[in-house]
């Protein structure tokens, strides 16, 4: 049935008010991270507009926005889809690097992302990233 798709525990996620603020710092702290790796992908676009920190951590809020509010009512792939050609929509319109300009900054802003949690991971021997091979 289609309806086996929506989310409907989303409101029993937090118990407390101090789930909540961890929530909130989590969200800050990936919200940055996404910012910094998203920065230097788009940087290494010629053409783009808009390129600043600034500019991408705009980006990467609304971004993240369209995430919470599409996980709050679907799950899994349809979800997953749906979330990241947005992301690509809206990069690709805020910064002028157009559609395939967007997805090529997603991937190298997520290799980026792997290969410093990997470094990370081994100077502080810790696990920052699960890879699934």
């Amino acid at each position: 049935m289609i309806f086996d798709i929506f989310n409907e525990d989303w409101a029993t996620t937090f118990s407390s008010i101090e789930d909540v603020f961890w929530f909130l710092i989590l969200y800050l702290v990936f919200l940055i991270v996404m910012a910094i790796f998203l920065t230097i992908a788009i940087n290494l676009f010629s053409s783009a507009k808009n390129s600043g920190f600034g500019s991408v951590f705009a980006t990467s809020f609304v971004i993240t926005i369209f995430y919470a509010v599409i996980f709050i009512f679907l799950l899994g792939w349809v979800a997953w889809i749906i979330v990241l050609v947005i992301a690509w929509l809206i990069i690709s319109a805020r910064h002028h690097i157009g559609f395939l300009g967007a997805i090529l900054a997603t991937i190298i802003a997520f290799i980026l992302y792997v290969i410093v949690a990997i470094v990370l991971g081994i100077i502080f021997n810790v696990t920052l990233i699960v890879l699934p091979f």
